[in-house]
């Protein structure tokens, strides 16, 4: 019996079709390293004149203003810095926690010096090279317990080496830090600071080692970049879409309602300069728009990233559409 050959266009149109899914799938992998290395380098100062908005708090040394959430909780902003990063120094009766750690462009420990004399140990939310300036400077820095940090770090005495695009400091033209770590921070830890207590949580979504600290009597998380009132990131190299969802939802089922959130970003041309504050609600709507993203319902705008409106100043950017992180 004679076989039949397909005609020479059906193999055409096959190998095409092969070559636009190998195609897709690369792009998928490389665009998050591809954007970092061209879409994240600075051109213009990284630190600027003050700002002409009213700031809430006072100035420190010309560069940080610091804010009064109570008497034992402050915000520490960085309005010059073309990012205006917060950091929050939370402190207990016995010793307080330093939740990121400036961008670095100043040195932010006589700011915390000037607050507390109590032993500090800082925590950053995350590794991007603008929360972790001052890892190593304190009396002890902690990160959150994961295996592929903590493997790292039992590698080599005890210290870390940040990796390239753990670190993304080539956006600011910053070398990799190396820092001992002091206190590995199981996640669902409380963490007793002397008659005040921090849960220590997971929140992967932002990078794979997100962490944030839930202050349940205060009714208080501090979230990092996991969320606040401007662009999220969750397209560059790390980031996941799912982990957003899981741990979103995860915060919805243990916070209380009436928890505001404490974020490390400001808006876009903010009214006031303060402490950058979000509540429950908004998490509700990132949940939404996360389901409505995979569900294929919600409507965005540009090609990479893609970005989607969740509420107010709030829209979270994300990879392709056959990306399905």
């Amino acid at each position: 019996m004679k076989r039949r050959r397909l005609p020479r266009i059906l193999w055409t149109a096959a190998l095409v079709a092969i070559a636009a899914a190998v195609l897709a799938v690369l792009a998928a992998a490389l665009a998050p390293y591809v954007y970092a290395e061209i879409g994240l380098r600075r051109t213009g100062a990284l630190v600027t004149q003050r700002p002409e908005q009213p700031v809430r708090g006072r100035w420190f040394d010309d560069y940080f203003i610091v804010e009064t959430i109570d008497a034992a909780t402050f915000a520490i902003g960085e309005p010059r810095y073309y990012q205006a990063n917060y950091s929050y120094l939370i402190v207990g009766a016995q010793r307080a926690v330093l939740f990121d750690a400036g961008t670095g462009n100043r040195d932010i420990v006589p700011v915390v010096r000037s607050l507390t004399a109590l032993p500090v140990t800082v925590i950053p939310s995350h590794l991007h090279f603008d929360h972790v300036g001052a890892l190593g400077r304190f009396n002890h820095t902690a990160l959150v317990d994961l295996p592929s940090l903590r493997s790292r770090a039992d590698a080599n005495d005890g210290t870390l080496t940040l990796r390239r695009y753990e670190f993304l400091g080539f956006a600011d033209g910053l070398k990799a830090p190396r820092f001992a770590v002091d206190a590995w921070w199981f996640p669902g830890t409380d963490i007793d600071l002397g008659g005040r207590r921090l849960k220590v949580l997971h929140t992967p979504g932002h990078t794979p080692t997100c962490a944030s600290l839930y202050d349940a009597e205060r009714h208080r998380l501090f979230a990092g970049d996991l969320i606040y009132p401007g662009k999220l990131y969750a397209f560059l190299p790390g980031a996941s879409r799912r982990a957003y969802l899981e741990t979103t939802r995860r915060l919805l089922a243990m916070l209380d309602p009436e928890t505001h959130i404490y974020t490390a970003h400001v808006a876009d041309n903010p009214i006031i300069f303060a402490a950058p504050v979000l509540d429950v609600a908004d998490l509700r709507a990132l949940e939404a728009t996360l389901v409505a993203i995979a569900g294929g319902t919600a409507v965005s705008t540009g090609s990479y990233p893609r970005v989607f409106p969740v509420r107010g100043p709030i829209t979270f950017a994300t990879g392709f559409a056959w990306n399905n992180r």
